[in-house]
């Protein structure tokens, strides 16, 4: 695979969108692996602080869902 932006040998694949990019193009940013209620019904996240982002897709904020909880 080649990096998106320059076509180099692409190195990572954007969590975000799927885009490949190489070291030079990758960027990081935190993202939720998962999200599950513990104990006492309390909502948890399992985050990743540095998931490879491509820099070209833009991530939306968060939206609530009140109904799965």
């Amino acid at each position: 695979m080649q990096c998106w932006e320059c076509e180099k040998p692409a190195q990572a694949a954007c969590v975000f969108c799927g885009r490949f990019v190489c070291k030079e193009h990758a960027g990081k940013r935190p993202f939720i692996l998962a999200a599950f209620l513990g104990g006492n019904n309390t909502p948890k996240l399992i985050p990743v602080a540095d998931a490879i982002w491509c820099g070209i897709c833009d991530p939306q904020d968060a939206i609530p869902m009140p109904e799965l909880f």
